[in-house]
């Protein structure tokens, strides 16, 4: 069956990303995503707030300079600082649904995608030449990551969307994805991965390494699809994940109701409805217009039935996720 997915922002016009913006539209999934940098201010990362809601913040500085920096980072506390202020965000959401509202996702980073933004391009640089203290970082990362994800489902969130940005081929060989990438990404999902709950892994960015998809206990898997390969039929074929994709960003943001209509119909007719949840590769524009949210939800309840009224709503914890 295909469903529709949410994915909020803390940033936008008024609304966008709570309670209210999902209830106005009656979402499947709601996906909580705080600044790309909450997961790394606690390590001394100062950041540049956005001016703009469609740009993302930015990092002032670069925490780690020197090979050794990695062999100085120590386990976070998933309680404080900036991750306290995460669980906050969660109960906070999560306090104003109902049972019989859609899943909290919360947005967890991906181990690697913590060191790069800890380091920026240095990484790339430390990646080839200091590989021995970039795992000794990584296995920090890693443990933190897994003991946030851990306390964040148990303060509210009913699954975890995993986020992965260095998972490309433009970036990383095949073999240094295996090795700096899925073998941490494993160890960060270690917790999450025992518990009946939702978890996405999304692939961000072109070129994404999508064979190792597989290697992952995720439910479904989210990627560019518009903007890279694999198309939705091919994906179909190399796993047998529910799919999290079928909307362009910029189609969504730009173009009319009748044409996001074509192109959700599209993924709806190239899956035949099956193993389909309808969603934007990342985050919906903070910037879409109104009428064409309204014109996917519509398609959605009248093509095929929603996964709202199945097994994907927030009361049935006792059984596996039907993604």
């Amino acid at each position: 069956m295909a469903a529709l997915s949410q994915a909020g922002s803390n940033a936008g016009r008024p609304g966008f990303g709570d309670p209210g913006f999902y209830k106005r539209y009656d979402f499947d999934l709601i996906k909580l995503t705080p600044s790309g940098f909450y997961a790394v201010e606690d390590w001394g990362a100062q950041v540049n707030p956005s001016k703009d809601d469609d740009q993302p913040p930015t990092l002032k500085k670069p925490v780690i300079k020197k090979p050794e920096d990695w062999r100085n980072l120590t386990t976070l506390s998933s309680t404080a600082g900036s991750y306290g202020q995460a669980l906050e965000a969660i109960k906070l959401v999560t306090s104003q649904l109902d049972k019989e509202d859609a899943p909290v996702l919360m947005t967890i980073f991906s181990p690697l995608t913590l060191a790069y933004k800890l380091a920026g391009d240095t990484l790339l640089d430390h990646l080839q030449n200091y590989p021995t203290d970039v795992h000794i970082g990584l296995a920090t990362i890693a443990e933190t990551t897994s003991r946030f994800a851990d306390v964040a489902l148990e303060a509210g969130a009913d699954g975890i969307f995993f986020a992965s940005q260095l998972s490309r081929a433009d970036m990383l060989s095949e073999e240094m994805c295996q090795t700096f990438v899925v073998r941490y990404d494993l160890i960060a999902l270690e917790r999450v991965k025992l518990q009946p709950v939702p978890l996405v892994l999304h692939l961000h960015g072109d070129d994404a390494h999508f064979a190792t998809v597989n290697q992952y206990p995720a439910h479904a898997v989210s990627w560019h699809n518009h903007e890279t390969g694999p198309s939705i039929p091919e994906a179909l074929a190399l796993t047998n994940k529910t799919l999290l994709t079928g909307l362009d960003l910029a189609t969504l943001e730009q173009s009319t109701p009748a044409e996001i209509t074509a192109q959700a119909r599209e993924a709806i007719e190239q899956t035949g409805g099956s193993r389909l949840i309808l969603a934007p590769a990342c985050v919906i524009p903070p910037k879409t217009p109104e009428e064409n949210l309204q014109a996917i939800v519509e398609l959605d309840r009248t093509v095929i039935p929603s996964l709202s009224q199945t097994d994907a709503k927030r009361g049935n914890e006792d059984e596996r996720p039907a993604f």
